[in-house]
């Protein structure tokens, strides 16, 4: 099962497992790449979201490249969204290379539960990140999926 995982001081983290992955190779999403059911985690100074949630491969392809850029210059803000409106993530780095990670995670329930999130991060931590989105990148491809 692809993950990737953004982790932060403290033992913070927000982690994302792929599922199930719908129509790969052959056919590819609305969104970009392949749609996929994926798990979320999100665990920040004693609260915590364990859910389902749908996030395509081409969203994750955009989220590896902006990081890259953002991560080798040490400047800029990333988002990382999912295909329900259901997360809304943000990354901004610091000109020191400190990373700020907010947003929030909503269920789409009778009673709207959400969870806010802030931690920090560094991009010692975001290297390990972006190996994890490059192993699902490089498998499911950019927005327009794999090439045959």
């Amino acid at each position: 099962m692809e993950k990737l995982i953004l982790a932060g001081d403290n033992n913070n983290f927000l982690r994302i497992e792929l599922d199930k992955v719908y129509g790969f190779p052959n056919e590819t999403c609305h969104f970009g790449g392949y749609d996929t059911r994926s798990n979320i985690e999100i665990r920040v100074d004693g609260f915590s979201v364990l859910a389902q949630f749908y996030i395509s491969t081409g969203n994750i392809f955009e989220f590896y490249k902006h990081l890259l850029t953002a991560n080798d210059n040490l400047t800029g803000i990333v988002y990382l969204r999912g295909d329900e409106n259901d997360l809304d993530c943000q990354i901004k780095y610091n000109d020191t290379g400190h990373v700020s990670v907010t947003g929030t995670f909503s269920s789409h329930t009778y009673f709207g539960n959400s969870l806010e999130f802030d931690f920090i991060s560094d991009q010692t931590y975001v290297r390990q990140t972006l190996i994890q989105l490059k192993v699902i990148v490089d498998k499911y491809g950019d927005m327009k999926g794999v090439k045959r």
